[in-house]
């Protein structure tokens, strides 16, 4: 499957509430042949694989109020699901995603179990990953790219993430009010 296709039945599939996202999803790969289900998900998995970035970890970190490994994993999950735009602006920028928040934490609701959903639906099998080729899927994955920075360094990530700061820091001098203000 080529990424045109591949983003146009992610952005087709977006809904806010997590799970009508999912089931909208499911929906959509279940109007697909199961060979482009499996596709599908290859894609999906290098998207995901692309956004292992030490940045959008700090930021998952940030928003998320600590970020463990799954937990990176669950968040990349959850930006694949928000569409092209905002993956590739966070790609370039993690700082953009507060565009696209507003000061919850995030969680891709198992996005990435969509596929697998469906392909056992319409097959009756459960050679899914077989069919993905995933040999290393037991492998842990590689570590994130960029150079490591202490994701618990206050002065950092306001340097690093201003904007998303805004939304999920609680002012330390009371010059950077969150959003809403101080009552």
């Amino acid at each position: 499957m080529d990424w045109k296709p591949f983003w146009k039945i992610i952005e087709d599939a977006y809904r806010d509430d997590p799970i009508d996202h999912f089931e909208a999803l499911k929906a959509r790969l279940g109007e697909l042949k199961w060979f482009e289900v499996v596709e599908f998900q290859a894609r999906f998995d290098e998207a995901v694989a692309a956004a292992n970035t030490i940045d959008l970890w700090g930021a998952a970190y940030l928003i998320n109020g600590g970020c463990s490994d799954d937990g990176f994993r669950d968040f990349r999950v959850w930006l694949v699901g928000r569409g092209r735009v905002a993956f590739e602006r966070a790609l370039r920028n993690p700082d953009t995603l507060a565009d696209v928040l507003d000061g919850d934490p995030v969680d891709g609701f198992g996005l990435d179990a969509a596929a697998l959903r469906v392909y056992e639906e319409k097959t009756g099998m459960s050679d899914f990953y077989d069919r993905l080729d995933r040999a290393e899927k037991d492998a842990p994955p590689p570590p994130p790219e960029g150079a490591d920075w202490d994701f618990d360094d206050e002065a950092e990530m306001r340097k690093r993430f201003p904007n998303l700061c805004h939304l999920y820091l609680i002012p330390t001098d009371g010059r950077d009010e969150p959003a809403g203000g101080a009552e």
